[in-house]
């Protein structure tokens, strides 16, 4: 079954990863993302998103006098939705109708760290010290690696406990070898 799992994966990573190349997904999702931060950032961190035409990505957070690009551009976040549908569409079991839930349910927690993210990027960046520091690595570690594990494990956790027969005793687990020896 890994190694199953392990071919489906790869095929499946492929296969998204031609799809994210060849299609317009990432111009949307950068769209997408600027909209919500838009609403989003004032709110949770009071720094208001703003056009930059010098930034790299077109867009500044702005908050009283002071004003900082954003150099994160979410078009290349947006490809890190292609391991985590690849590991949601490599799970046996789910059948169409389980991946595609679980596909449309994943990929909007992805979007919703993203911005979370890309909203207090302007808040680590303005003072830097240790705890801005640890907060700006973490939420690089979780928009980049974490996220795609964790949300494919939550997702599919039901399908992954069946599987590997999680929550029950060890003797559930696998069925005792016995030999029945002649008297």
């Amino acid at each position: 079954m890994k190694l199953q799992f392990a071919a489906r994966f790869v095929g499946a990573f492929f296969l998204l990863l031609l799809l994210w190349a060849l299609s317009n997904f990432s111009v949307g999702y950068r769209a997408a993302v600027f909209r919500a931060l838009k609403v989003a950032s004032p709110v949770m961190t009071g720094w208001w998103l703003e056009k930059d035409e010098g930034s790299k990505t077109g867009v500044a957070f702005e908050k009283g006098e002071i004003r900082m690009s954003l150099e994160i551009d979410p078009a290349l976040l947006s490809m890190a939705h292609v391991p985590l549908l690849a590991l949601i569409w490599a799970t046996p079991g789910l059948g169409v109708r389980g991946v595609l839930v679980r596909s449309l349910v994943g990929m909007a927690a992805f979007f919703l760290i993203h911005v979370a993210v890309l909203a207090v990027y302007p808040v680590v960046l303005a003072r830097p010290n240790w705890f801005t520091d640890t907060v700006g690595v973490f939420s690089g570690l979780l928009s980049f690696v974490l996220a795609p594990q964790l949300i494919w494990f939550v997702l599919t956790y039901p399908r992954l406990a069946e599987l590997w027969r999680l929550g029950k005793p060890p003797e559930a687990r696998a069925p005792a070898v016995t030999s029945k020896k002649p008297r």
